[in-house]
């Protein structure tokens, strides 16, 4: 009788051997089946939820929805129109695929770029022959001994130390003018070179922009300033405003954006960078002027067109609130 039990046991298999399912997405979220709705789609403001949604109907583990994905889509493209899931998958271009047009752009912007490294690097090797020339130390030349017998006879002690005392007063003297000469030319020539300067600016202002991308605005403030102090460009100044609004320091943020459009004065970064500035001084209607010049010239810029909206109807809401009060002192 046990073998017939042992027999038995080995015919069903282990529940340890036994393979185990993959949870679904629909359980690993713990969407409400109602949720999948059209209904709700549509009325849905949590954009985490909608991607949820939107994973569970992709994957094909419930079916197959493309009209119920698409809304999905559109409904999330409203809320996050930068979700990671609304980004299409497009195949590498070939050569043959752009146009002769553009193609020559890329080609002239390439052969642009390669001269420059070219001659930067030129000018950085002379550089650096040139330091190493400075660095040779001078040979002393050694002196022989005075034999002069009666010269010594004439050695005045008190003499010698007076002009010992006044050479001494005359070398301190030039150190302190030497000196000065020195902190003048390094606070206004810090590097030998353009293309050192360039080449400073350029990598401070990429580890600037990682910073930025992080969210750790302090330390990208502190990058683009280096960047600024090395060599200053209207991108540098843009980079800083926009940190500085985000730290919400606008009167800072205004000052970069003035002094790019004194350089550029079409500079349409810089004109919506002010914009948020002023809006966050509340300073609405010179806000308004500077977006609405963006959006003269940028008519789908989605950032501007927003912000114009924001600062319109904040604007009416004055005005309006103005006219009420002229109305109750009457």
């Amino acid at each position: 009788m046990s073998t017939l039990e042992d027999l038995s046991k080995l015919s069903e298999p282990d529940e340890s051997c036994r393979p185990q399912t993959q949870e679904s997405l629909l359980s690993k979220y713990r969407i409400p089946i109602q949720h999948f709705e059209y209904d709700y789609i549509e009325k849905c403001r949590d954009g985490k939820e909608l991607e949820k949604i939107l994973q569970v109907l992709a994957s094909g583990e419930e079916g197959y929805f493309p009209d119920l994905v698409r809304v999905t889509e559109e409904r999330l493209g409203k809320l996050k129109p930068k979700s990671r899931l609304l980004r299409k998958l497009l195949p590498v271009l070939n050569k043959n695929d752009v146009d002769k047009g553009e193609l020559d752009d890329i080609c002239k912007d390439l052969e642009s770029f390669v001269t420059g490294i070219s001659k930067r690097n030129k000018e950085l090797e002379k550089r650096k022959v040139n330091s190493a020339l400075d660095c040779e130390t001078a040979v002393r030349v050694y002196k022989e001994p005075s034999t002069d017998y009666t010269a010594w006879d004439k050695y005045d002690p008190d003499t010698e130390i007076l002009k010992m005392d006044l050479a001494e007063e005359v070398e301190r003297k030039g150190a302190v003018q030497e000196t000065t000469k020195i902190r003048k030319s390094v606070s206004f020539n810090r590097f030998g070179t353009e293309a050192e300067a360039a080449f400073v600016a350029d990598r401070e202002k990429e580890k600037g922009n990682e910073y930025f991308k992080a969210g750790d605005y302090e330390e990208a403030l502190q990058c683009y300033t280096n960047s600024i102090s090395s060599k200053p460009s209207t991108n540098n100044f843009n980079n800083r405003a926009v940190t500085y609004i985000k730290l919400k320091r606008y009167e800072k943020a205004l000052k970069d954006c003035d002094k790019v459009l004194a350089i550029e004065r079409d500079n349409l970064k810089a004109h919506l960078r002010k914009a948020e500035a002023l809006e966050g001084l509340k300073r609405y209607e010179e806000a308004r002027e500077n977006v609405e010049f963006v959006i003269q010239r940028e008519p789908n810029n989605g950032i501007a067109q927003e912000l114009a909206e924001r600062v319109r109807r904040i604007c009416e809401g004055e005005v309006k609130n103005t006219r009420m009060k002229i109305v109750e002192i009457e």
